[in-house]
């Protein structure tokens, strides 16, 4: 008799847990915003871009048919940068112009491209051109340019995104740079591999100019006898 009223104690208990947990499950999912439980991030969001995504999702020099860009490029070192990026949130409209950020650190080709030389720079990506921001980097200043501003900013044409052989062409620049540099630190080793280089090169000349080395003719040596003159 005890054994089974405690069973049956035991059962009801485990039903009213489990109809509790259901009901606070159903709550969990009706609720989310309300809690603010695991919920997504609302207003307006920066996107990271590089040289990878850029022209991709900008579209900028391809017709910008994603709408207009205010891309910020940044260094994860400026402090002005951080009050800069937080500056941005403030400034989009109904998802427009997209917000996104660009370290030059990171995207040394997107920097060289847009000919950024120092941090933080704003641009405005709008109507296939772009238009360089040079007011004060803060919310209200940064809205009023947005919101009509730019209009009185002479607008600049997007520069062509570089091709696979320019890229390749700048590395290998970059790195022959680079080598002179250490090189000039080395007198010695510097006129080692230039003399190298220039025998090389005479080589190589010579080979795709078809010519041969001389043969030197060798003399016919005298011989020790007089010859007798005819009689």
């Amino acid at each position: 008799m005890a054994l089974s009223r405690w069973v049956s104690s035991c059962l009801l208990l485990f039903l009213m847990v489990h109809c509790l947990a259901a009901t606070c499950c159903a709550l969990d999912l009706d609720s989310d915003d309300e809690w603010d439980i695991d919920a997504p991030p609302t207003g307006p969001q920066v996107r990271s871009l590089s040289d990878h995504n850029f022209e991709h999702d900008t579209q900028a020099a391809t017709g910008q048919t994603t709408g207009a860009w205010l891309v910020l490029f940044t260094d994860a070192h400026c402090d002005k940068c951080r009050d800069a990026k937080l500056a941005l949130i403030d400034v989009a409209v109904d998802g427009q112009p997209i917000l996104a950020e660009v370290s030059v650190l990171d995207s040394p080709k997107t920097s060289k491209r847009f000919s950024v030389s120092k941090v933080p720079e704003l641009r405005l990506f709008r109507d296939r051109y772009m238009y360089v921001y040079k007011g004060e980097l803060n919310g209200p200043a940064i809205k009023e340019f947005v919101q009509g501003g730019w209009k009185n900013t002479v607008g600049e044409d997007v520069p062509a995104e570089t091709s696979w052989l320019a890229d390749t062409i700048d590395e290998l620049q970059n790195l022959a740079n680079a080598c002179l540099k250490y090189l000039a630190k080395r007198p010695g080793l510097l006129a080692a591999v230039g003399a190298v280089l220039a025998t090389g090169g005479y080589v190589v000349t010579r080979r795709l100019l078809g010519m041969k080395p001389r043969n030197r003719r060798k003399r016919a040596r005298p011989s020790g006898r007089p010859h007798k003159k005819a009689g």
